[in-house]
């Protein structure tokens, strides 16, 4: 078993963004201009977690394999090979330049996959139903879709439990089912 040293690169705050600490602190300035309600249904439900966990794999994935983000912190090989950042930006120095394999990142799809919706709102904007009850509609396409909820929230009126789904997953749901008059169940019967 090879073994290797690692050393720390820096921080987020030196490398990254001199103005933040940590990208979950990038990303909650991002959404910090949200509407409140929303802000704090994303605490709720957990999908600002989501969000977060997302954000750090896709930093992870743009950089080498042998570098990672650890807390606010980056960490890589002490004495890298000479070809290890090969397809990788590097400064003028040769070192591997974190800021560079960053910069593609974009948090609004990372932050609209985990928006957390509900029934009525996936019925009325994800789906353009002009039923009367969206939410009926919704519901039965999410679950001939096989798709559970994320969690449940209190209704903010009735306080019973309301179903919220991640709008990514739903969008894959949507995106997946047949078109209009197509009985794939008749297909599966024969």
């Amino acid at each position: 078993m090879t073994y290797t040293t690692t050393t720390s690169y820096g921080t987020w705050c030196n490398l990254v963004s001199p103005y933040s600490t940590s990208p979950d602190s990038d990303l909650d300035d991002y959404i910090g201009g949200g509407d409140s309600d929303w802000i704090e249904r994303l605490e709720k439900t957990g999908a600002l977690e989501e969000m977060r966990s997302d954000y750090r794999a896709a930093i992870n994935a743009a950089l080498p394999d042998s570098v990672s983000l650890c807390g606010d912190e980056f960490i890589g090989p002490a004495y890298p090979d000479d070809d290890e950042w090969e397809g990788y930006p590097t400064d003028e120095h040769g070192n591997l330049d974190i800021a560079a394999c960053l910069e593609d990142i974009n948090l609004e799809p990372i932050v609209d996959a985990n928006d957390p919706i509900t029934l009525e709102e996936i019925g009325r904007w994800e789906m353009q139903s002009k039923a009367a009850s969206p939410a009926k509609v919704a519901s039965a396409a999410m679950s001939r879709a096989g798709l559970k909820p994320y969690t449940y929230l209190p209704h903010p009126e009735s306080g019973r439990p309301q179903a919220i789904y991640l709008k990514g997953f739903v969008k894959e749901a949507l995106a997946s089912r047949p078109g209009r008059g197509k009985r794939t169940d008749l297909e599966a019967a024969r």
